[in-house]
């Protein structure tokens, strides 16, 4: 979710860099900038960022990440602070787990949590790595 709104806040600067720019002062000598032009505005070129309002593949699977991470985090804190948890099975049956399995229970969760937080593993060989020499 956070990633689409981030996508879509660039997309709508890309599209406000594209339109006009007009600066102008008022009575006061206050220097305002809008995009309509008042009784005496000028135009201003207005350079656009270097980058092209898009992504890159490494930054979006970094953002899936970061992503992921607090939804298994926020998940964690929710079941640290429930009195109790259940499951229900495919019958429809709820069963409540023993303070053990509780406990368990939120290891394996800390567990993906610190996976899913954890920075990325860097290749064995990278490109920019020399080679080994014997």
């Amino acid at each position: 979710m956070r990633t689409i709104v981030v996508l879509c806040a660039l997309l709508l600067c890309a599209a406000a860099s594209a339109a006009e720019v007009y600066k102008w002062k008022d009575k006061d000598g206050r220097v305002h900038y809008g995009d309509q032009p008042k009784h005496v505005a000028e135009p201003v070129e207005v350079q656009p960022g270097s980058g092209t309002g898009v992504p890159s593949d490494a930054e979006a699977v970094r953002l899936a990440r970061e992503v992921e991470c607090q939804k298994k985090r926020a998940q964690l804190d929710t079941y640290k602070k429930a009195p109790s948890i259940s499951e229900v099975d495919n019958l429809g049956k709820q069963r409540e787990y023993t303070p053990a399995e509780r406990e368990q229970f939120l290891a394996m969760t800390e567990k993906k949590v610190a996976e899913a937080c954890a920075p990325p593993a860097e290749s064995a060989e990278s490109p920019s790595s020399p080679p080994a020499t014997n």
